[in-house]
């Protein structure tokens, strides 16, 4: 009966510390408001280095490069031997992203040098790059904000370049937000969901924090995410919350300190574990609603599943011809998803590649639009023949179809003189 009491107590306690945070909470939001509103009406800041102006092109300097040559709408080095090229910076405001824009014929894979202010002569942060080939102006993002060790003020920047590149750079734009804009992109970040992917069957990334609209646009690009888990800040305000509770409790007067400190941690917990709960619950639910939309609600055939599209529905319907097949020859975009689905799918008949598929019947081609045939009814990719002669019997859409190999003749018997 005691024992019911005191939890009774805790948790009319752990109410009451709630009550009294939500209340507190409302002042404190709204200071917080108030104080920020000067932050957040700071604009984005962005400047333009044009290589194309002769005062922009004197500002640029070389080491280990032969002599550059000015055009009029940038700066073109052809070099045999390794180099950099540079230029003093002095920016007003901190840059989180650089876009540069370039032509190169063959491409090139160099480094782009970011030499922090007040750092000895000679260190200088370098992020590899790969430049595309390209015949017109095109560019590249580099999101500073996603490195590490970055600081965002620089006094120098400029490009090392490895031997045999080829290159004319037209310009570097360098964009900086405002502490209010970042704070705004952090928190759409730590709601944006990872896009349906092989694993989001049973793993979730979970909230991150990045500080750019480059950086949330891209934030899925790469697995893992280049950017800071949400955990991160959420655990130090738990520890400083805890420790900030416990510290008001110690000044108190009274007897029950420890009790106060225990319901109050307890109550933050809760608060950010319901966070929590509802950042991810809204992840589940938007991938359970998709596929109740594109999936569960849409007839055989028309319907999709997340990025392997139809191919459960391309499945089923070879499942009955490969029955009796201990093997068949699997044609997808890649190698690693599709093949494991289809293996699961037509069990014990299992899919193999071209190259280990001599004897089987049947083809299966899924969305291979660049798949072509010879005028002897062979499959042919990339212009080579791959398959023996055969027909297709079932095609769903262009680069969609099942294809059986022709049987060989039987051998005649030999005629008895």
């Amino acid at each position: 009966m005691e024992r019911r009491e005191n939890r009774k107590s805790i948790n009319l306690s752990i109410a009451n510390h709630l009550y009294t945070l939500l209340v507190r909470g409302r002042s404190l939001l709204f200071a917080v408001v108030l104080l920020t509103l000067p932050i957040a009406a700071e604009a984005a800041q962005q400047t333009m280095l044009s290589l194309g102006s002769q005062t922009e092109q004197s500002q640029w300097n070389t080491v280990g490069l032969p002599p550059v040559t000015p055009l009029s709408n940038g700066i073109h080095i052809s070099t045999t031997q390794k180099g950099t090229l540079s230029r003093p910076l002095a920016l007003s405001y901190g840059v989180q992203v650089v876009t540069v824009y370039y032509t190169s014929p063959r491409g090139a894979a160099l480094s782009f040098i970011w030499k922090s202010k007040g750092s000895p002569a000679g260190q200088y942060l370098q992020i590899p790059i790969t430049l595309r080939p390209s015949a017109s102006s095109t560019s590249i993002i580099v999101d500073m904000s996603a490195i590490g060790g970055w600081d965002p003020r620089a006094s120098a920047i400029g490009f090392q370049l490895p031997p045999s590149t080829d290159i004319t750079f037209h310009g570097v734009e360098l964009k900086g937000w405002s502490v209010g804009e970042r704070v705004v992109e952090a928190m759409k970040c730590f709601w944006a969901f990872d896009g349906l992917k092989a694993h989001s069957i049973n793993f979730f990334w979970g909230p991150l924090l990045c500080s750019t609209p480059v950086s949330l646009a891209n934030l899925y690009r790469n697995q893992p995410p280049i950017a800071h888990s949400a955990m991160r800040v959420i655990y130090a305000l738990l520890v400083l919350g805890a420790a900030g509770l416990s510290i008001r409790a110690w000044r108190r007067s009274g007897g029950r300190r420890g009790r106060s400190i225990l319901v109050g941690t307890l109550t933050l917990f809760l608060i950010f574990w319901v966070a929590l709960d509802i950042r991810m619950g809204a992840e589940v639910l938007a991938t359970w609603t998709y596929d109740v939309r594109s999936y569960l609600r849409e007839p055989a055939g028309k319907r999709t599943f997340r990025t392997i599209n139809f191919l459960p529905d391309f499945a089923a319907a070879s499942r009955s011809l490969l029955a009796d097949q201990p093997r068949y020859v699997l044609l997808a975009p890649t190698t690693d998803t599709f093949m494991n689905f289809m293996r699961y799918q037509t069990y014990p008949s299992q899919p193999v590649t071209p190259a280990e598929g001599s004897g089987a019947t049947f083809w299966l081609v899924y969305e291979r639009p660049d798949i072509t045939f010879s005028t002897d009814g062979r499959i042919v990719e990339n212009g080579e023949p791959i398959s023996p002669t055969g027909q297709i019997i079932h095609e769903f859409m262009k680069g969609t179809f099942i294809f059986r190999v022709t049987p060989p003749a039987p051998l005649k018997p030999p005629n008895k003189p």
